[in-house]
């Protein structure tokens, strides 16, 4: 398997999970800022070495208490990015092609509150950009690792591990 053969598989689609941290605790006590965070994506890969994708991204639910009272934000958004993408080893172990890449793109981020908070809403369009790597086991599926930085009123650092389909 080589670059030039991924490179006949333009699409892909993924779907990952994580641990998302957002940073938005001033004023609250018994703050919790982080949680399970998941998110689907595509994207068209141009060539072995730029990718453009899109993705939704659910980052959870962030609780604690203001005032005596609880509140909670619930926190998503559409994300588009253009994706460097970096083949460092086309015959890592046995099989696959091993890569890293970076990412660089906008956040069209919402934000909802519940509890105390309800009725609250909120919403932007904002930074992003992220580091990882991939592993095609085959042509058409790999997993994907990456670390996300959000710049959504406050920090936003998602961890996450996927799947990649090619097709």
């Amino acid at each position: 398997m080589t670059a030039d053969a991924l490179a006949d598989n333009d699409f892909y689609g993924g779907a990952s999970i994580g641990q998302a941290t957002i940073e938005a605790c001033d004023g609250v006590t018994n703050c919790d800022d982080e949680d399970t965070s998941w998110k689907i994506f595509g994207g068209w890969e141009m060539n072995p070495n730029i990718a453009f994708e899109a993705g939704w991204v659910d980052f959870g639910e962030i609780t604690g208490s203001v005032g005596g009272s609880a509140v909670s934000a619930e926190v998503d958004g559409w994300t588009l990015a253009a994706k460097g993408i970096l083949p460092i080893n086309e015959q890592f172990g046995v099989f696959g092609v091993f890569g890293v890449f970076g990412k660089f793109g906008a956040i069209m981020w919402d934000v909802k509150g519940s509890g105390a908070a309800s009725g609250t809403s909120d919403d932007g369009t904002d930074l992003m950009y992220g580091l990882g790597a991939q592993y095609m086991i085959t042509n058409q599926f790999g997993i994907v690792g990456e670390w996300e930085w959000f710049d959504i009123d406050s920090d936003v650092d998602l961890f996450s591990v996927g799947v990649l389909f090619k097709f």
